[in-house]
């Protein structure tokens, strides 16, 4: 007998005051500006035996501490196992700090609210439950999505080395075209809600206007589709993944590039809602949390990172990001100086970091606490026994880069020591080893 499938969603606004600082980039930037509102969207599935949110905001990251406090008021709220809720986040450049990283305070009293807001809109999507069905379908998009990491004429790796650059050879890695597409109606074929999975960086904006980015400009051409239903949009293993094509010279940041970016998934969402198909509503959840080594400064890190801070440099940069990497800013070492204090004064020696599997009939999310590489991502699609495997990043925490254990022997941005990459190069075997004996627990049940 087929498992009858409850599902409730909703969306609350957890957009800041102007004011608060971005997240995302070497400076500081103070939001003056909103340019689209950020939301939390929330949908519930039950069964008779399980019960599960997953949450997706439009924040850069949310560290473990603040998803912590958001499922137990949820908890609270909604009677929904604190372990049986998925928080993820889109990554968006153009939201508020939430956590210690690179440049930027965090703003106690925004998240103080941003927390109950978040808390509030799953306790609302589970009174929302009502019986649903769930399709599921598989498109692909390959023209917005480069590896921004390049081997170079000297055989050296580079994260963004800039457009039309005559030394590059090469990418470093592949990229993953899958868009995963789960739409969720009532049996009357009213829709409830639509998830998107797809691997992109959502940072195409830039300046100082808060804003969801492209995530937001989907969610705003599918109420005008579907009606006014949340859009959540989950993304895949993007941690070497961005829009940036390096072999054209039209510049690509800005809010149009956004909208650029949001028109063509949203043309193939529609493509592929003409090829879905229904979802058996036999829900399953597990998890688990492993320690990964973190690594730390050497003496010698820490004393050129003192020296360097301590000279005077007036700064004349008004926005730092990871394209600035390969221009050798002495703004950004700073900062990277800056890091490794932080880092020297770090009180632990292993990372706690959460794996999430969520399966349902034949298809399985997979929650990663970080941003992967893509071919982490591809390994475990690969791997995976269910006919559909979405990875989901920058879930249920933050725990920096995770970049493929080769990467650390290339260099580049993403391997560089700071509190956005400080995991041992051995995380990328033990995220994978672990993530494959929860996907295979759970096909056994499925079975």
């Amino acid at each position: 007998m087929q498992n009858r499938l409850l599902v409730g969603a909703y969306e609350v606004d957890i957009t800041p005051p102007l004011g608060v600082d971005l997240a995302g980039y070497f400076n500081v930037r103070k939001a003056d500006d909103i340019l689209d509102n950020l939301y939390a969207k929330t949908v519930v599935l039950k069964t008779e035996t399980t019960e599960v949110a997953i949450t997706s905001c439009d924040l850069c990251v949310i560290p473990r501490e603040i998803v912590l406090r958001i499922r137990e008021l949820a908890s609270v709220w909604s009677g929904i196992p604190k372990d049986n809720i998925m928080i993820s986040a889109t990554h968006t450049h153009t939201g508020p700090v939430t956590t210690g990283l690179l440049a930027g305070e965090i703003d106690p009293a925004y998240i103080d609210v941003m927390v109950r807001r978040i808390a509030s809109g799953i306790a609302i999507a589970r009174r929302n439950l009502r019986e649903a069905i769930i399709k599921i379908g598989r498109g692909e998009e390959s023209s917005i999505i480069f590896n921004r990491r390049y081997i170079m004429n000297d055989g050296s790796v580079i994260t963004n080395p800039g457009k039309l650059n005559p030394n590059i050879v090469k990418p470093a890695g592949p990229v993953d075209p899958e868009l995963l597409l789960i739409l969720i109606e009532e049996r009357l074929g009213n829709p409830i809600a639509l998830i998107t999975n797809y691997t992109n960086h959502v940072d195409t904006i830039g300046g100082t206007g808060i804003s969801s980015d492209y995530p937001g400009v989907i969610a705003k051409y599918i109420k005008e589709h579907f009606g006014d239903i949340p859009s959540l949009f989950l993304n895949g293993a993007e941690g070497d993944i961005n829009h940036v094509d390096v072999k054209d010279p039209t510049p690509q940041v800005g809010y149009e590039e956004a909208k650029r970016i949001g028109k063509i998934l949203v043309k193939e969402i529609i493509r592929t809602l003409d090829r879905i198909e229904p979802l058996e509503a036999d829900l399953k959840i597990n998890s688990s949390i492993i320690k990964i080594p973190i690594r730390k400064p050497s003496k010698e890190e820490i004393e050129k990172a003192k020296e360097l801070l301590s000279r005077h440099i007036e700064s004349h940069s008004k926005e730092l990001t990871a394209f600035d990497l390969a221009k050798g800013s002495m703004e950004v070492e700073r900062a990277y100086a800056q890091e490794v204090l932080l880092l020297s004064q770090l009180d632990k020696d292993f990372e706690d970091l959460e794996l999430q599997v969520i399966a349902l009939g034949n298809l399985v999310l997979v929650g990663i606490a970080g941003e992967p590489f893509v071919e982490l991502g591809l390994k475990i699609k690969r791997n995976s026994p269910f006919r559909y495997t979405g990875v989901v990043s920058l879930a249920n925490g933050y725990s920096g880069y995770i970049p493929t254990e080769r990467a650390f022997d290339e260099g580049g941005y993403e391997t560089r020591l700071a509190r956005s990459s400080k995991l041992d190069k051995r995380a990328e075997n033990l995220i994978i080893e672990e993530v494959l004996r929860l996907i295979k627990e759970q096909h056994k049940q499925y079975r």
